[in-house]
């Protein structure tokens, strides 16, 4: 695992994306695996903690990171973009030490889902545990107990470490 710290002006950036992709949501419909709201943290802590996670692997691995925020009404059009990159997916992961692995990404050429997650309340670091291959975690994954039918989990212990 790495340990990413996040520099002022970055994590001032990451906090305005996921403040704006919070805002950009409201009166949005949560995903059927979403909708058990003790589960859940709030919209806010959510998208911020999630844009630090994706800004701190964009750091890992020298990668782009656009930051994207869109409109709810918008998902569609863009939801097939990647995270990080052109072709890099990041799940947060919160009180798990599983990654969540899309069916619906399966046709994705040479995706990669990273698995990253900040560090204590400020969320100044980031804990990046490495990452897999879509197809590879679609094929080792098992069923969640959230979405069997459309989300496999791998547990963080069969992810590769990221060594740039």
């Amino acid at each position: 695992m790495a340990i990413v710290k996040i520099e002022k002006w970055e994590y001032e950036r990451a906090n305005a994306v996921g403040i704006a992709r919070c805002v950009a949501r409201w009166g949005s419909k949560d995903a059927p695996h979403y909708q058990d709201k003790a589960r859940q943290e709030d919209n806010r802590t959510a998208e911020v903690a999630s844009a630090l996670c994706e800004l701190a692997v964009a750091k890992l691995t020298n990668s782009y990171w656009h930051g994207h925020v869109w409109h709810w009404t918008e998902h569609a059009k863009y939801r097939d973009l990647p995270d990080v990159g052109k072709n890099t997916e990041v799940r947060r992961l919160r009180t798990r030490n599983t990654v969540a692995i899309r069916r619906r990404q399966n046709d994705k050429e040479n995706l990669k889902v990273f698995a990253a997650r900040v560090i204590g309340p400020e969320m100044d670091s980031v804990e990046v545990y490495g990452y897999i291959s879509q197809k590879q975690g679609w094929e080792i994954g098992v069923p969640s107990d959230y979405d069997p039918e459309n989300t496999r989990v791998v547990h963080i212990d069969q992810l590769t470490k990221y060594e740039g």
